[in-house]
């Protein structure tokens, strides 16, 4: 039987959920399904050895915390890439050096290349050279998370097949710019949890009631285009098949 929109859970495509999370806990996410990015070598190894039905565990080095740039290592990064088939939080920040972001994002948009695997990626403040660097290292997967380019990186981003991770944080004008095909909300809890009114991961109603009224449109819709982009995006890298299975089957009757 198909599901309607409203039966869908909410969907949350950038969280940060500590890994030794309970199921009480996973409980009181009311179902939600969160892609459960990672900021830390250390944190992804604990986080990998779990198997939840909800939550999809990222590999993620984050470029604006020295340690995790400093513990990457690019054999070991890449057999993570056999136990997920998500990786985040990566990307470039404005705090720290250019050239050890850029040096560790290469490593990890190399060993993604032929693998069947999404990205989230972090731009703030370093737009410009994600850009660039996504240009010399396309991949078919990239998720661009919380993205405040200008309106020709925004241009540059969507010619490159990237898709948006958004929240209710974010301005009118930008939710309002990128297509609707290309978009999937996000909380980044904890993050600015005051700003996008999520007290827990999957606490997307908000955003949903935002983009129905740009798109003229109800929040239910706006749900199950989420759920139609997920499925797109993860039929056109191969992932669908590595989701759980709860997952993918909510993926393919949207």
């Amino acid at each position: 039987m198909s599901l309607f929109p409203d039966e869908l859970p909410a969907l949350d495509c950038h969280a940060h959920i500590a890994p030794d999370v309970t199921d009480t806990q996973i409980g009181a996410l009311k179902g939600a399904v969160v892609l459960a990015v990672t900021r830390t070598p250390a944190e992804t190894t604990h986080a990998l050895r779990r198997r939840d039905t909800t939550l999809v565990w990222g590999t993620g080095v984050h470029p604006a915390i020295p340690a995790a740039l400093k513990a990457f290592n690019p054999r070991q990064f890449a057999a993570t890439l056999k136990q997920t088939c998500l990786i985040g939080e990566i990307g470039l920040d404005r705090r720290g050096s250019l050239e050890r972001q850029r040096s560790v994002l290469t490593q990890i948009l190399d060993a993604a290349r032929n693998e069947p695997v999404i990205l989230s990626l972090h731009s703030s403040g370093r737009t410009g050279p994600l850009m660039d660097l996504l240009t010399s290292h396309p991949h078919p997967g990239v998720i661009l998370h919380w993205f405040l380019g200008s309106p020709a990186e925004l241009k540059q981003a969507i010619s490159l097949g990237a898709y948006f991770s958004v929240n209710a944080a974010m301005p009118d004008d930008t939710l309002a710019a990128i297509p609707l095909q290309r978009l999937l909300p996000e909380t980044d809890f904890p993050a600015s949890r005051r700003t996008t009114g999520a007290i827990r991961p999957g606490v997307v109603h908000p955003l949903e009631q935002r983009l129905a009224q740009f798109h003229n449109t109800t929040p239910r819709l706006i749900r199950r285009r989420f759920w139609q982009n997920l499925r797109e995006l993860t039929t056109r890298t191969q992932v669908l098949d590595r989701l759980p299975e709860s997952i993918a089957d909510w993926a393919l009757e949207a």
